[in-house]
């Protein structure tokens, strides 16, 4: 325990220190906030990361240690997210830092072609997903924070080196919600979805009380992405209708259904908890699953159509609301 309280403490450090020397985000007209605020903080959660996993390393603290891949991976996702989010890279050179560090990550284990197609588009899909996220005061923090908590708390040592992100990620919250006075940038939505997917990689191989139907270890993914629903849901019926639209998938436009929701209701921490909310339900859903799987398909059918009124909602907001 006195671990996360040394991590919290040097992680507050690190944001006061971010605070006044963190490069500056210049909000633009596709912006969700009016002033100009520190980005880039993802760069103190890594650095804690990387203090922690050294100590442990050298034996100093009692840390349950990564592969080296992972850490090499969330090196190389933190250089490039820090340089884009100081001056903005081509997505292809995001995209290929992206592809190279899950690469990295599943050399741990021997996959086959087929697991290994899967496993890597769930990893580049989940980095990709959570910086789709970042775009509320507090929105993808408390969505990672309980969802990951819930995984780490169910299934991993109470030692695991992923508690160190979860508590730096933690403080951060506190700087950013319900006033964002650091933002996490890419350099931080990049590595926290990096990490989710690592988690989830590295739980599945020992969770063999979930039944897989298509490849080894399916359920177990869809279990620890459930929570999740609503807040992937957005995103790919944004994907959807920018492909309508014959709009760019992969620029900003400010056009999420938690835009239009913040825009709305003109408040971001009133979206932030909405969201939270349901990832909380879902997250109930999921813990009730796991000891009554016969009841998956009603759960899934209740979440289908809660997920269809939300589409609705978010339909009926866009016309109501320019993007």
């Amino acid at each position: 325990m006195y671990t996360w309280v040394v991590a919290a403490v040097l992680m507050t450090t690190c944001l006061f220190v971010w605070k006044k020397i963190g490069i500056k985000d210049i909000p633009s007209h596709r912006s969700s906030h009016s002033m100009a605020t520190p980005t880039a903080a993802g760069v103190c959660i890594s650095f804690i990361f990387f203090g922690f996993f050294f100590a442990a390393k050298a034996s100093l603290i009692n840390v349950g240690l990564l592969s080296v891949t992972f850490v090499l991976g969330l090196l190389i996702l933190t250089v490039v997210g820090f340089i884009d989010d100081k001056k903005e890279l081509n997505y292809k050179t995001r995209l290929f830092s992206h592809i190279f560090a899950v690469g990295l990550v599943l050399t741990q284990q021997d996959l086959s072609a087929v697991e290994y197609l899967c496993w890597f588009f769930i990893g580049v899909g989940l980095i990709n997903a959570c910086n789709f996220l970042d775009g509320l005061n507090g929105l993808l923090a408390s969505q990672w924070l309980l969802t990951v908590g819930f995984l780490l708390s169910a299934f991993a040592p109470t030692n695991s080196i992923f508690w160190i992100l979860w508590v730096s990620t933690l403080v951060y919250l506190f700087f950013n919600f319900p006033k964002a006075r650091v933002f996490i940038g890419d350099t931080g939505s990049t590595i926290l979805g990096f990490s989710y997917f690592a988690i989830i990689f590295n739980l599945a191989p020992v969770q063999h009380e979930f039944p897989s139907i298509l490849i080894p270890h399916d359920s177990f993914v869809m279990f620890a992405l459930f929570p999740l629903g609503f807040a992937w849901g957005d995103v790919a019926f944004t994907i959807v209708r920018r492909f309508v639209d014959k709009r760019s998938i992969t620029s900003s436009f400010g056009d999420y259904g938690f835009h239009h929701q913040a825009k709305f209701f003109n408040s971001h921490a009133l979206v932030t908890l909405t969201y939270l909310t349901l990832n909380s339900l879902l997250t109930c859903m999921a813990t009730y699953l796991f000891f009554d799987h016969p009841s998956i398909m009603l759960m899934c059918s209740l979440y289908a159509v809660a997920q269809l009124i939300h589409w609705m909602f978010i339909q009926y907001l866009s016309t109501k609301i320019p993007a």
